[in-house]
């Protein structure tokens, strides 16, 4: 079975969020690493990685919205049921 676009922007997704996730992971490594060989580093917020990690999280955001977007076509291009609809009844007073 063919993938739809709503599958196939999930899987963007979780690509974009395992970045995102080994991005942190390497920082703090990297952080401890260098704090371990004895190097003075200070208590740094990992904010030179920040850029990146901003960036990655307005990807994510975007996929978001594309999925959210997909699945609203999607309803929109589904055929509407063909059951007429029923008259309200409204009593007069």
């Amino acid at each position: 079975m063919a993938r739809s676009h709503v599958e196939r922007l999930g899987e963007f997704r979780e690509i974009l969020v395992a970045t995102r996730r080994e991005g942190v992971r390497n920082v703090h490594h990297t952080r401890d690493a260098m704090r371990a060989s004895g190097f003075q580093i200070g208590d740094s917020d990992g904010s030179s990685y920040g850029a990146e990690l901003k960036v990655l999280q307005e990807e994510i955001e975007a996929v978001d919205r594309a999925i959210e977007d997909e699945k609203r076509l999607a309803l929109e291009s589904e055929p509407q049921s063909r059951r007429p609809i029923k008259p309200r009844i409204v009593k007069g007073t």
